[in-house]
């Protein structure tokens, strides 16, 4: 599946979320629960994503940890190369594995906030909308 790309500008002022995950179910999941509050580029490539951070900065970005070109993880440090520590893109990881060495090591590279597929809607919006908040 090649990256989606829905509503990817800014026109209406609503807040700009890129999903970066290797499932296409979990990528139209994440589209369906945020197009209506949120402008949303989805990627289900890591390194497709990289390419277009070097030329847009989201206001938030959803990662997966496990994909199959580059980790999540490898992902956000490249991401956090990309921008100035005064201006970071907050980042929520959203994964299957829910082990403590997964949680701390996503919070060790710079995420946010952490999330356990299979996704919770009402869970996730409220980390979204208290990341967003807080930016």
């Amino acid at each position: 599946m090649e990256e989606i790309s829905v509503e990817s500008q800014k026109v209406d002022g609503r807040k700009m979320i890129v999903a970066v995950d290797d499932s296409p179910m979990v990528l139209k999941t994440l589209e369906s629960m945020l197009r209506d509050k949120y402008n949303i580029v989805l990627f289900s490539k890591g390194m497709r994503a990289l390419g277009y951070f070097k030329q847009n900065k989201p206001d938030m970005i959803i990662l997966d940890v496990d994909m199959p070109d580059i980790n999540g993880y490898q992902l956000l440090r490249q991401i956090n190369n990309l921008y100035s520590a005064k201006s970071k893109v907050p980042v929520i990881f959203l994964t299957s594995n829910s082990e403590k060495s997964y949680v701390e090591k996503a919070v060790m590279f710079g995420a946010v906030d952490y999330a356990v597929k299979p996704i919770k809607e009402d869970v996730l919006l409220e980390k979204i909308h208290r990341v967003l908040k807080d930016a």
